[in-house]
């Protein structure tokens, strides 16, 4: 569920610069942002470092943390990623926040800029994604308890997170927010979620079910599936949409927006199914149409339904 994408260094004289790395502690023992060999002239396309693990030590005064042995400095400007969607969502200031759990022992993903200061290497980040930790369970959908902010999937105690820095998101099939209380009654259906362990409970900032919310007033979309063939260059995206409540009548059609910037809408013709109530849909471009994945879909109908789903 994560978007930052992790590259490796590339060149003999990054590997190998990287190999020899050694950090400079402090006096108060923290890590500090030199490392202490000399920087070798980097091959073409070697300036950049693609790093990821565990956090073992932060130092507010460097602005520096620790991940897996080496050090990383975390710029002013620089917001770092805590809900997976490339964006920026909290400073390095609220990351070690003293009044709230420690990041130490958390899950870092960084992209980091390396250049040479005195002579020696310094690697300053310039993308950055954190977590407390990377569980994902994947089940049926038990117990749900909106009262008492708890679920159980497929037997794994689940509450949702309440750390401001990492907020809980519960998503329909459409991929829609709703609230812990509207999973009430959809016990025995599909859920995933991700999140962290915490004495012995899965401490959840993602929840995705098979919950379908009608939309007030109008008809409601679900995006079933957005699958984005890279090898082809090509995009499949199809759901359902159900019939408007106050005429009983489906919509002809549903607009695809690739990217939901509003650039190259795709109308696609609804099929009904008045068996099952509801209209089927489904869009696949032409083979290298489309140049990279567009990240997310979302789908519109002429009365103002709407649904956005990730592209995988």
């Amino acid at each position: 569920m994560r978007n930052l994408r992790i590259a490796s260094m590339t060149g003999a004289a990054a590997l190998a610069a990287f190999a020899s790395i050694q950090l400079l502690p402090t006096q108060a023992g923290a890590v500090a942002p030199i490392y202490s060999f000399t920087l070798p002239t980097l091959w073409p396309g070697a300036n950049v470092l693609s790093l990821e693990g565990g956090v073992l030590a932060i130092d507010p005064a460097t602005r520096t943390v620790n991940i897996d042995g080496s050090a990383v400095r975390i710029p002013a400007t620089l917001r770092i990623d805590t809900d997976g969607d490339g964006v920026g969502d909290i400073t390095f200031e609220q990351l070690t926040a003293s009044n709230l759990r420690s990041a130490i022992g958390g899950y870092m993903a960084v992209e980091a800029d390396v250049t040479s200061v005195n002579g020696l290497a310094r690697f300053t980040a310039n993308a950055a994604y954190f977590e407390f930790g990377e569980h994902v369970v994947v089940g049926a959908l038990m117990a749900v308890n909106a009262q008492a902010g708890t679920f159980t999937i497929a037997g794994t105690p689940v509450r949702l997170s309440t750390d401001a820095r990492i907020p809980a998101k519960v998503l329909d099939l459409g991929g829609n927010p709703i609230t812990l209380a509207d999973m009430a009654g959809w016990e025995g259906s599909l859920a995933a979620v991700e999140g962290y362990m915490q004495d012995g409970v899965l401490r959840a900032k993602i929840v995705e079910t098979d919950v379908v919310m009608p939309a007030a007033g109008s008809d409601t979309i679900v995006i079933e599936k957005a699958l984005y063939n890279a090898s082809k260059r090509s995009i499949e995206v199809r759901g359902t949409i159900t019939a408007h409540p106050a005429t009983g009548a489906f919509a002809p059609n549903v607009q695809i927006d690739l990217s939901c910037d509003g650039l190259g809408i795709i109308n696609a013709t609804v099929v009904p199914d008045l068996a099952l109530g509801q209209g089927a849909w489904r869009w696949k471009s032409a083979n290298n149409a489309v140049p990279t994945n567009p990240g997310s879909v979302c789908v519109r109908s002429s009365s103002g339904a709407n649904a956005q789903r990730a592209t995988n």
